[in-house]
């Protein structure tokens, strides 16, 4: 009997040992949308901010806003997060063009707020 409730013991510590870490959300990635589904004031924050720039992806981001794929001066890749209002929420850059998106104080960006913006091949 002994044995039996140490093999139950054993199972059950090896089963907890491969469940997923709840603690950490699953990340969903924000669909990409069609220019015309952006708000004329988001895509006017854009192009006040960043009047040399044409965005190549529009994201929706939840209910929080949008997000915009752009590369600056040939080569830098950005995301540029706004509010559903067209407020400016913060920007990410990929300073050596390895997918891994920084935020403007060069913070890697590991808070994730809503779904992520994933940035097409």
């Amino acid at each position: 009997m002994k044995t039996f409730f140490l093999d139950i013991f054993i199972i059950t510590i090896l089963a907890s040992c491969n469940k997923k870490d709840n603690h950490e959300p699953e990340t969903r990635i924000c669909p990409a949308i069609n220019r015309n589904a952006v708000p004329v004031v988001v895509i006017a924050a854009f192009q006040n901010k960043y009047p040399s720039d044409s965005v190549d992806t529009w994201f929706r981001k939840d209910s929080i806003g949008y997000c915009a794929y752009f590369i600056q001066n040939d080569s830098v890749e950005k995301l540029a997060e706004f509010s559903n209002t067209g407020s400016f929420i913060q920007e990410n850059i990929d300073y050596d063009n390895d997918g891994d998106f920084e935020d403007s104080a060069s913070l890697s960006t590991h808070k994730i707020t809503g779904c992520a913006c994933e940035i097409p091949e």
